[in-house]
């Protein structure tokens, strides 16, 4: 959420409870980051309500992951939604054919 009072500590905390939960498989997972909310860039003025430019937040996060999946959207301007969409569908089958060739290679 780009309006986040603290986005960089809200990525780090969930991925906290990501290892967390359970066996912590679901942190070894692989992710794709999306920044929503972010119509808010350039409605606000920085000081009025972000706490992060988005080159700042861009930086943040890039130092906090291990991968460069990283995607923009605003659900409300509906910007960045089929770029979504089409990301995690080919992501889903990536993952998806790494578990058969996993199977196939045992």
């Amino acid at each position: 959420d780009a309006t986040s009072i603290d986005p960089l500590g809200d990525f780090n905390m969930l991925n906290r409870e990501l290892a967390r939960y359970g066996s912590g498989q679901l942190a070894n997972m692989p992710q794709v980051v999306v920044v929503n909310k972010v119509d808010a860039f350039g409605e606000y003025s920085e000081e009025e309500i972000l706490k992060l430019t988005r080159e700042e937040l861009k930086d943040g996060l890039g130092e906090s992951m291990d991968h460069s999946r990283l995607m923009w959207m605003s659900a409300k301007e509906k910007e960045g939604v089929e770029d979504l969409m089409g990301r995690m569908a080919k992501f889903v089958t990536s993952v998806k054919q790494k578990k058969v060739n996993e199977v196939v290679s045992s």
